[in-house]
């Protein structure tokens, strides 16, 4: 393995490993769910809801449809 200027190991494919070979890398949903389960419930509550809706708004600038 080569060392990078960083002082971590990186394989042929250039990704760079910084534990031991048995840690397990856990998926990023799982931190996401840890780091959501943090969060208060008034501060989803603030959180405004259908905005998936209105994504077209926010990339191309189309209308605004209500949810």
């Amino acid at each position: 393995m080569a060392t990078s200027s960083t002082g971590q190991n990186s394989t042929a494919s250039g990704r760079e490993s910084s534990g031991s070979p048995d840690q397990v890398k856990r998926p990023i949903w799982a931190i996401v769910a840890e780091i959501g389960a943090q969060v208060p419930d008034e501060e989803w509550a603030k959180v405004p809801s259908g905005e998936s809706v209105n994504y077209r708004r926010y990339l191309y600038g189309s209308p605004k449809k209500d949810a």
